[in-house]
């Protein structure tokens, strides 16, 4: 079976030229990438959320409310620890933006919701130097 999804990543163009994502995965969410490579294989290969055996819902993604309303989040447990990687789906492709992490106490990442939203529209708009495809 193809693929029915495409993950993007966030490269930083402006300021190190570095894959946000593949940067956290490799450094702070080191114990989850593991998890996650499989848990995008999965999410690639999916159809959507409202079919019977779709990957896309709770517990594995959410969608989120509030300020983030339109984001998704994956997650992946390792351990006790819970990770999560923050994305905007538009149509068949994701869009992640940002990495976090939970402490017992909430949820917690290193952007907030309008840097999240002005990371999007750079993906969308200048697609060379603001996404790259995410490597599994």
């Amino acid at each position: 079976m193809g693929a029915e999804y495409t993950f993007y990543d966030y490269n930083d163009a402006e300021e190190s030229e570095n894959n946000i994502i593949k940067d956290w995965l490799d450094d702070g969410g080191s114990a989850a990438n593991a998890n996650f490579t499989v848990r995008i294989e999965q999410l690639e290969a999916s159809p959507p959320g409202d079919f019977a055996d779709s990957v896309w819902r709770p517990p594995f993604v959410k969608p989120l409310q509030g300020k983030w309303k339109g984001f998704t989040e994956i997650r992946v447990k390792v351990n006790k620890s819970q990770y999560l990687l923050i994305g905007k789906k538009i149509d068949t492709d994701i869009f992640l933006v940002t990495g976090g992490y939970h402490d017992g106490r909430g949820w917690h990442t290193d952007v907030t919701p309008a840097t999240a939203k002005e990371r999007v529209n750079r993906m969308i708009s200048n697609p060379a130097a603001y996404r790259r495809e995410h490597e599994i």
